[in-house]
């Protein structure tokens, strides 16, 4: 099980650094989707909306102690309790992918590359990348998956 997650791992990190060094390397202004979709060049210094802007260590600190307690609570509670499942794999697999990915970029750029701009209903979201999207879709089926577990141990 454990492999399967450092694959899935790897795969989102590497995906995810593939498009950032495209980007970077072509340094792009492209609309994809008239008024939806774009690729934009972004350097975030901070986290979700720019926020801690100017923190890159304390960021960097805070990401490698997620990443520890991830690890540790995939080694005491879910890989015991839920071998058969393969969305904890995917789960962790994609977390652990955004979180190094972005991680990545603080350590090694000193802030993250952001490219994709979606604008909806009039609204201009800020501009994320692959990884945004890997942790967030992994803390969405986390606490999808805690849920359900829970909804279980009641019934």
């Amino acid at each position: 099980m454990k492999n399967k997650i450092i694959l899935i791992s790897l795969v989102s990190f590497w995906i995810d650094q593939i498009i950032k060094y495209l980007v970077l390397k072509n340094i792009i202004n492209l609309t994809l989707i008239p008024n939806f979709l774009s690729l934009i060049y972004v350097e975030n210094e901070g986290v979700a909306f720019s926020m801690l802007k100017g923190n890159t260590f304390f960021i960097i600190l805070v990401s490698i102690l997620l990443i520890i307690l991830l690890m540790y609570e995939l080694n005491k509670n879910y890989i015991l309790k839920n071998k058969d499942k393969p969305v904890i794999n995917i789960c962790y697999g994609i977390l652990f992918g955004g979180i190094l990915g972005n991680l990545f970029d603080r350590i090694f750029r000193g802030y993250v590359i952001d490219y994709l701009s979606i604008r909806a209903f009039g609204y201009l979201f800020p501009v994320f990348n692959l990884a945004d999207v890997l942790i967030t879709v992994g803390v969405i089926l986390m606490i999808i998956i805690t849920v359900k577990d829970e909804k279980n141990k009641v019934k």
